[in-house]
């Protein structure tokens, strides 16, 4: 009986250890395309994913087009969405929402109006090496605050200079002008250098709530300036991926990262097993209503994959640091987790087949 016991023991212990290293041996993933892309970097302790990921968009934009890699600033968007932020805040007389999150078309406001920098030329300021906004954000909430509750004949919404010196003070100066191998540009030159029209990029979404193939606005916190979004089926806006990055043209992606199946670590976002192969449409507006699909996080997809058992998958760059996860910070998104969990997405029209551009008359 005691030989039975200890015999019982080991098996019990070598059981467990199987199961532990099962548990830390993550999923192997065959990359069938990659599109040009910059190196995975970190957006630190801040919640400005948004410019992270529409920045690297905008790193392949240039890629595509022709040009060398060019690392950009996102810090330079930064800076200024949070002084349009104030100014929306403002203008709505204090209800609007005011915090650190937002969405792909803030920072194309901002390339039209403003240009764009380099990383080198703006690298913004960190802290103990990483980018840490909680103080910025507060104080830049709290000024926003006392200039709503200002007096009418004392209060001009316009009137943002106070906002420069925090942003000046936790973010850094602004450049006049950009250095590169060819010269100085002003932040609007280069954008034309690099020939970026903002006109040339839209918005999908797919919800059931609106007409399909118009535009609406957006319901999610993020989109505090009220963005317009065009609606297609969920079926066509995955054919749009799907043609987008067979094409060449990527994908600046906005959508839930909540769910516990959404395992960055693992370097794999899934549904639970009795969702597979049964997202439709009428699933993903229950979970936009019953808020277990939310608006979290931006990240940009770089190419398509398969996991291994041979589903497909989208190939995405994170912003969350090489080191984040043993796959080099990236991660591969499942087809039914991006058909299900896909808020918005920011493309190139011409990455929008003909037929769909069409129905959107684009």
């Amino acid at each position: 009986m005691k030989k039975l016991l200890a015999l019982t023991a080991i098996l019990l212990f070598v059981t467990g250890v199987i199961s532990a290293q099962d548990e830390t041996k993550y999923e192997q993933f065959t990359i069938v395309k990659e599109l040009p892309h910059t190196p995975v970097i970190d957006q630190g302790s801040t919640g400005t994913c948004w410019s992270f990921a529409t920045t690297s968009f905008l790193e392949s934009e240039i890629m595509r087009k022709g040009f060398p890699e060019t690392n950009l600033s996102e810090m330079y968007f930064v800076y200024y969405n949070y002084k349009n932020k104030a100014f929306q805040y403002l203008l709505y007389h204090g209800n609007n929402n005011y915090g650190q999150g937002s969405v792909s078309h803030d920072v194309l406001k901002i390339v039209g109006e403003q240009g764009i920098s380099s990383y080198e030329a703006y690298p913004g300021i960190m802290v103990d090496g990483e980018y840490k906004h909680r103080e910025l954000v507060a104080k830049l909430k709290s000024q926003a605050i006392d200039i709503n509750k200002m007096k009418q004949d004392e209060i001009d919404v316009s009137d943002l200079e106070s906002y420069d010196k925090v942003l000046k003070d936790l973010v850094g100066k602004l450049p006049k002008n950009i250095k590169t191998d060819d010269g100085k540009y002003s932040p609007t030159e280069l954008r034309d250098k690099f020939e970026i029209d903002t006109d040339d990029y839209v918005e999908l979404s797919s919800f059931s709530h609106h007409p399909f193939y118009q535009q609406f606005v957006l319901e999610i916190p993020d989109n505090w300036a009220h963005g317009l979004y065009y609606n297609l089926p969920i079926d066509e806006l995955m054919e749009v991926m799907y043609y987008s990055l067979n094409n060449g043209y990527t994908v600046a992606w906005d959508g839930d990262t909540s769910e516990k199946t959404f395992q960055h670590k693992k370097g794999k976002a899934d549904v639970v097993e009795k969702q597979i192969g049964k997202v439709d449409q009428k699933l993903r507006q229950q979970t936009f209503y019953d808020r277990t699909t939310t608006d979290d996080h931006l990240m940009h997809l770089v190419g398509l994959s398969k996991d291994s058992e041979g589903r497909d998958c989208f190939y995405t760059k994170n912003s969350w640091g090489a080191e984040s996860n043993d796959f080099g910070g990236y991660l591969h998104m499942t087809d039914d987790y991006v058909r299900l969990k896909t808020i918005a997405i920011l493309v190139h029209k011409d990455a929008i087949p003909q037929e769909i551009k069409t129905k959107l008359g684009l």
